[in-house]
C-alpha cells in the first residue's frame, strides 16, 4: 500500500512541476504559428 501511494504522489508532483513548462512551451509554439502565417 505504501508503494502505492508513494507512486501516486510522485506523478502528483511531476504533474504540478511539468505543467508550466508544459503551458510555456504551448504559448511559445502559438506565437511561432503566428508569425509564420503574419509572413504569408
Amino acid at each position: 500500500m505504501k508503494i502505492i501511494y508513494v507512486f501516486m504522489l510522485l506523478i502528483y508532483w511531476s504533474i504540478i512541476i511539468l505543467a508550466p513548462v508544459m503551458s510555456k512551451n504551448s504559448i511559445k509554439n502559438q506565437n511561432n504559428d503566428r508569425k509564420i502565417v503574419s509572413n504569408f
